[in-house]
C-alpha cells in the first residue's frame, strides 16, 4: 500500500511540474509579429499585431472590400483607446492579451496555440468561442473587440463606395451642395375696369380738377 501511494505520489508530481512546464512554456509563445506602423499611441507592437489578426477574422476583405487590417482598423482603435481614461484603455489591453495568450486558449478552447499563430478557421472558432461562452468576462470582451473593429472598418471612406453609402453630408464645405435659389417673381399689375369698385382716373382736362 505504501509504494503504491509513494508511486502514485511521484507519478501526481511528475504529471504537474510537466503541467507546470508545460503551461509556462504555452503561455511564453510568442506572438506572430505584423510591422508597426509609426506614430502608435497606445498600443504596443505585440498588442498591435494581435488586433490586427482580430480585425482580419472579423474583416478578412474580399469582393472590393479591404481587410481589417489593410483599411487601419488597429490604428483607429489606437486612437479611440488613446482619448478613453486609462483604466479603460488599460482593460482593453488585458482582454487582447487573454485573447492572445496559449495557456488560456488551452484552459477554455482546448486549442495549444495564440491566436496569432492559430489558422483563420481556428480565429474564428475562437473569436465564436468568445462571443457564446458562460463567462461574462468573454462575452463582454467580445462586444468590445466587435464593436470597435465594426465603428472604425465601416465608417471608412474607402469602404463607401463598395456599400453603395455615399458618405455623410459635407455641412460647410466648398464642396457641399448650394440650396436651390429662384428667380423673383415680375410684379403683375391687373387694370381693374371703371365702374367696378375702381375709382376713375381723374382728367386733367376737365374743369372739375380746377378750381
Amino acid at each position: 500500500m505504501d509504494t503504491t501511494r509513494r508511486t502514485l505520489l511521484k507519478a501526481s508530481l511528475a504529471s504537474a511540474g510537466l503541467f507546470t512546464i508545460g503551461g509556462a512554456a504555452l503561455a511564453l509563445r510568442g506572438t506572430v509579429q505584423r510591422p508597426p506602423p509609426a506614430g502608435l499611441l497606445v498600443l504596443s507592437p505585440t498588442q498591435y499585431s494581435v488586433l490586427a489578426a482580430i480585425a482580419d477574422t472579423f474583416y478578412p476583405g474580399g469582393d472590393g472590400l479591404p481587410s481589417g487590417s489593410a483599411a487601419g482598423v488597429p490604428e483607429r482603435i489606437d486612437a479611440v483607446m488613446a482619448r478613453k481614461h486609462p483604466a479603460d484603455a488599460a482593460e482593453f489591453l488585458q482582454v487582447l492579451g487573454l485573447v492572445e495568450n496559449a495557456l488560456v486558449a488551452l484552459f477554455v478552447d482546448q486549442r495549444a496555440q495564440t491566436f496569432t499563430g492559430s489558422s483563420v478557421a481556428a480565429r474564428v472558432a475562437a473569436l465564436d468561442g468568445w462571443r457564446t461562452s458562460r463567462l461574462s468576462l468573454r462575452r463582454t470582451g467580445f462586444k468590445a473587440l466587435h464593436g470597435l473593429c465594426a465603428g472604425s472598418y465601416w465608417s471608412l471612406p474607402s469602404v463607401y463606395p463598395v456599400t453603395g453609402y455615399a458618405g455623410p453630408p459635407d455641412f460647410g464645405q466648398a464642396s457641399a451642395p448650394k440650396p436651390t435659389t429662384f428667380e423673383p417673381l415680375p410684379e403683375v399689375i391687373e387694370d381693374v375696369p371703371e365702374g367696378e369698385g375702381a375709382t376713375p382716373a381723374a382728367d386733367p382736362a376737365s374743369p372739375e380738377t380746377h378750381p
